[in-house]
């Protein structure tokens, strides 16, 4: 086995990235094509792609891998969850945060995202004016012109029935709590982080990785995990 990708697996599952201006010794394996496609194959036998991004390379586990996408427990680990926190507020929470993603990145290409922040203010009105959009379709209708499911009209309806809260709350039942909840998530994984002016920012990994998220058959990805998620709050 090439030693160079064996390395740069090594740096990569420190961290989940390699930057060009942190060590330029292991940057040069991440240039080295011996290396490189060795390290491709290792992915495709692991679960994980090598993703590009200007002066930076990403590892992104597949769905298929066991070993480094994170379940319930990891998630409830991460934003501290007592338990008072049930399966439902975990999906309302991964609702908030694809939205979130929706605000931020919502363009095309290079130009994919459209804003530099957010307050959780403005945040918390514009999720809530989305999920009274939702709320207010009628599910049943044969000519209805929304893709909201019933999974998704009963989590907007539980987003609705919170009372709004103080802004440095934890509380699953209030709305300022399941925001400061899902931004503990976002600092764990590095994807969102909240500046001196307490606004919600993204971080340079989110930004370089959303290209790829956005790409048109990660899309397909999305949706079929996202019809998953709604067939498990079934349950």
């Amino acid at each position: 086995m090439n030693s160079g990708a064996l390395k740069l697996y090594h740096e990569l599952m420190k961290k989940g990235w390699i930057d060009r201006n942190d060590n330029s010794l292991i940057w040069s394996l991440a240039e080295d094509t011996e290396a490189r496609d060795e390290l491709d194959q290792m992915g495709t036998e692991l679960g994980f792609e090598i993703i590009p991004a200007q002066d930076r390379i990403y590892m992104v586990p597949t769905q298929d891998n066991d070993l480094f996408l994170k379940n319930n427990i990891d998630y409830r680990a991460d934003i501290k969850a007592t338990n008072e926190v049930k399966s439902r507020d975990l999906y309302l929470m991964n609702y908030l945060a694809i939205y979130i993603l929706y605000v931020f990145f919502q363009g095309e290409g290079v130009d994919a995202q459209v804003r530099s922040f957010i307050t959780k203010e403005e945040l918390i009105r514009k999720f809530t004016e989305h999920c009274m959009e939702v709320s207010s379709g009628d599910i049943d209708k044969e000519d209805k012109t929304d893709d909201y499911s019933e999974n998704f009209h009963m989590l907007a309806e539980d987003w609705l029935s919170k009372k709004e809260g103080d802004t440095s709350s934890r509380r699953i039942d209030e709305r300022y709590g399941v925001v400061n909840k899902i931004l503990l998530k976002f600092r764990a994984d590095e994807l969102f982080f909240e500046d001196d002016g307490d606004r919600i920012r993204p971080t340079k990994k989110v930004r370089d990785l959303m290209p790829y998220v956005l790409r048109k058959d990660r899309v397909h990805m999305i949706n079929k995990w996202i019809e998953e998620e709604n067939n498990a709050s079934d349950k």
